[in-house]
């Protein structure tokens, strides 16, 4: 199976998500700050309502960053817009075969994957199970 790179349209999707995700988690948290500072509320400078505007439109932000970077990593297909499964196989085959690629460097650690054939000879004298390639038994000695 031939290795499928990500396109490039679906990593600067990725990317421009995360700046989207980045400048609503600022717009949001700059709240906090603002309401750390009381004495723009007395002097009339910030309204309630401007007051709520910011973190409500970086919930919203961060919400589309991380739809947008749901779509990249996923693909259409792969994150349920498109509903064809075939295509969700394609669009998701980077990441299962990155994935199928760290069971087998996993397995290729232990030794769950080295387990190799052991064959056994019978003594004819005494019945005894010896290696395959020994000349005589480990129990009573005779010529195997």
């Amino acid at each position: 199976m031939a290795k499928k790179e990500i396109s490039e349209e679906r990593k600067v999707l990725y990317y421009a998500g995360m700046i989207v995700t980045g400048i609503g988690v600022v717009l949001f948290m700059s709240t906090f700050f603002t309401f750390m500072n009381p004495d723009r509320f007395l002097m009339g400078e910030v309204s309630m309502g401007s007051f709520m505007t910011r973190p409500l439109i970086g919930f919203i932000m961060i919400a589309v960053g991380g739809f947008m970077r749901t779509v990249a990593a996923r693909g259409v297909a792969g994150s349920g817009l498109v509903l064809d499964p075939k295509k969700a196989r394609e669009d998701l085959s980077p990441w299962s075969t990155m994935a199928g690629g760290m069971i087998n460097d996993a397995l290729g650690e232990t030794k769950l994957g080295t387990n190799k054939e052991v064959i056994k000879v019978r003594c004819q004298k005494c019945s005894a199970l010896n290696d395959e390639d020994a000349k005589y038994c480990k129990d009573c000695g005779g010529k195997l």
